[in-house]
């Protein structure tokens, strides 16, 4: 039996053949592009969670600076200003769906002392605020209902988080590369009320022996603009010219008497031999104006009889040295606080400000320290008399600068003898006068460092720059270095400005 005729011609018809082929592929399609469509909304919605706990991250770690509720504070910083709903800088989802709205908060906050930069592994837990350095906060998970991937049988994208690690990283600029172990645990030393007072430094040890309060070392500081031959002699260079250096710094442990006799320089004492430094035209190695310290000038005179009473005045002869056992002489340097010099309070390295003021006048310039008199010394009027107020008070008048005759010895036998001189101004070397980009030679700005559990070399945590006022020269060989200076206050410009973000940069670092 033949085939009905419309069969036939159905069969043979080749028009519109395409549709059928679109309306079995239409479901596929919706699928494949509601997939894509919502793959988008999920990898934007993980940008906006990953960017929420990048800036929560940041600027909590803007808050690790060591102090009193350091890390309350980090975790205001993120929630107020970035997890909180209505602030102007709230960070947002426009994706998630899921009834929590837009804002996104739900922050958690973990703190670090330490971190591994190479395995991005966290070291241990902080215990306190001085040792949190490092922050990680993690962001709520969010979850996006899908518009079109529900056809497909998916119908959310799951719960979403991110999470960032920070930490405040810290660069040292303009300055030597001389640090001060802190108190143990205090980020506020030194306060305002230590101003004046002096620090007996010592030098760090060369090993990995722990570091104590009050010992000193030099940072690893390496000035792009100061030749190789320099490197070790930065102490005596212009710190106001030195730029600055990578962010983490570290310190580098061990004795080099090549920044002793550098730092030296700064009193005018240049030390012979092969490594002699010699006072150079831009600044480096000059002397300050007054360079009054314990070393004294010693004339050999071949008939004391014949000497003149003004031989001192002549600044071309003899050499410093440290004064003699005998005959015994006035000191003629700034004494440490009285504490330290005789034990009465065992105070250490840190001193309470109370020094012998009255001894001193009388030993440099026969006088006390009458009423009028200390309100000229006196420059910020709390009647409290500092070594630097005196030595200002002393370089602002040349005649106070004045060299003097302290003894006459003979031989014992001839009529020859050794005259001792003073010596407060410098005999090589032009002075360096200070001026608004110029800090005095007698001003050296120290990094004020964590070291408690420290040892050896480690990455420093830097809490403050301060200025201090040098009260003497150090021992180029044999025994113990000291460092003995006057606390003047926070570090600041040369023109008396603020030194904030000038000698310590700090800025939050992403790490993971």
């Amino acid at each position: 039996m033949a085939e009905p005729r419309f069969l036939t011609d159905f069969a043979r018809d080749r028009t519109a053949a395409i549709a059928p082929l679109y309306a079995m592929a239409l479901f596929g399609l919706i699928v494949i592009a509601g997939v894509g469509w919502d793959y988008s909304r999920m990898a934007t919605m993980d940008s906006e969670l990953q960017n929420a706990a990048d800036q929560a991250a940041l600027a909590a770690a803007t808050q690790l600076t060591g102090v009193t509720g350091a890390r309350e504070r980090a975790q205001d910083a993120a929630n107020n200003y970035f997890a909180t709903a209505g602030s102007a800088w709230a960070n947002e989802t426009k994706l998630a769906n899921d009834g929590d709205g837009r804002t996104v908060g739900g922050l958690n906050f973990e703190f670090f002392q330490s971190w591994n930069h190479t395995t991005d592994v966290p070291g241990p837990v902080a215990t306190t605020d001085a040792n949190a350095r490092y922050v990680r906060v993690t962001v709520d998970g969010r979850e996006a209902f899908y518009a079109l991937t529900a056809i497909g049988g998916v119908i959310s994208s799951g719960l979403i988080g991110a999470r960032a690690v920070a930490t405040l990283e810290a660069a040292a600029c303009n300055v030597p590369p001389l640090m001060v172990c802190a108190p143990t645990g205090d980020p506020g030393w030194p306060r305002a009320s230590d101003i004046g007072s002096a620090v007996d430094m010592r030098e760090g040890p060369q090993d990995s022996t722990s570091f104590t309060p009050g010992n000193f070392d030099l940072l690893d500081i390496d000035y792009v603009n100061v030749s190789n031959n320099q490197q070790n002699l930065t102490l005596g260079l212009n710190s106001d010219l030195l730029g600055c250096t990578a962010a983490q710094l570290q310190t580098a442990p061990g004795r080099r008497t090549t920044q002793d006799r550098a730092i030296n320089t700064r009193f005018g004492i240049y030390s012979g031999g092969s490594g002699r430094l010699n006072p150079e035209p831009n600044g480096d190695f000059r002397p300050a104006e007054v360079t009054r310290s314990d070393f004294i000038r010693s004339i050999s005179r071949g008939n004391l009889a014949n000497t003149p009473a003004d031989i001192c005045d002549d600044s071309t002869l003899g050499a410093l040295i440290a004064p003699p056992e005998s005959p015994t002489l006035p000191k003629q340097g700034f004494p440490l606080d009285d504490c330290q010099t005789f034990g009465l309070l065992a105070c250490g390295s840190f001193g309470d400000g109370n020094w012998p003021a009255n001894t001193y006048m009388n030993n440099i310039h026969g006088t006390t320290l009458t009423d009028d008199l200390i309100d000229q010394i006196d420059t910020d009027g709390n009647d409290r008399v500092t070594r630097f107020e005196v030595y200002n008070w002393e370089r602002a008048v040349a005649s106070r600068n004045a060299p003097r005759e302290l003894a006459r010895v003979p031989n014992q036998n001839g009529n020859g003898g050794t005259v001792y001189c003073s010596a407060p101004r410098p005999i090589e070397g032009t002075p360096v006068v200070p001026t608004a980009t110029q800090k005095d030679r007698r001003i050296v700005t120290v990094a004020v460092v964590d070291c408690a559990g420290n040892t050896g070399r480690f990455d420093v945590n830097t809490f403050k720059f301060v200025d201090m006022f040098l009260l003497s020269p150090m021992a180029t060989s044999g025994g113990v270095r000291e460092l003995k200076a006057e606390i003047i206050g926070p570090a600041r410009r040369a023109d008396g400005g603020s030194g904030f973000q000038t000698f310590g940069r700090k800025k939050a670092v992403l790490v993971q």
